[in-house]
């Protein structure tokens, strides 16, 4: 009789060690694939902000090249402005000298006039640059 119970009373040891056992790899599965979801929600957090920034680096090196453009243009303005007052400068002498044919006024008032166009296409474009700034 003796031996009946501690052969009963060892095997609830048993099947209660197994049973703890299973238990016990069956929340390691579960740790494991929680742990594999934590690891993906890092990674698409860190894909996440690696392509934001990547953008802001982009959106930087656009708005660094439309402020060389804008740069550029304002030069050219500068530019057409400066031959404008030349061509007008060198009118007034040959009027003034009187060594100007008529023929040569006349292209001096159409190379002003082209130069003057010039000018009004490139503050309309310098307009526009500054507005997608």
């Amino acid at each position: 009789m003796k031996k009946l119970i501690v052969f009963t009373l060892f095997m609830m040891v048993c099947v209660s060690i197994t049973a703890q056992t299973e238990s016990q790899n069956a929340s390691d599965t579960l740790t494991e694939e929680q742990e594999l979801k934590m690891v993906r929600e890092k990674v698409e957090k860190a894909e996440a902000k690696a392509k934001k920034e990547k953008k802001e680096i982009a959106e930087k090196k656009k708005a660094e090249k439309l402020k060389k453009q804008i740069a550029s243009k304002e030069k050219s303005i500068s530019k057409e402005e400066k031959q404008i007052e030349k061509l007008k400068e060198q009118l007034e002498k040959g009027k003034i000298k009187g060594s100007l044919s008529p023929l040569d006024i006349q292209k001096y008032n159409d190379k002003i006039a082209n130069k003057q166009l010039k000018l009004i296409k490139e503050n309309e474009k310098l307009k526009r640059l500054k507005r997608k700034l």
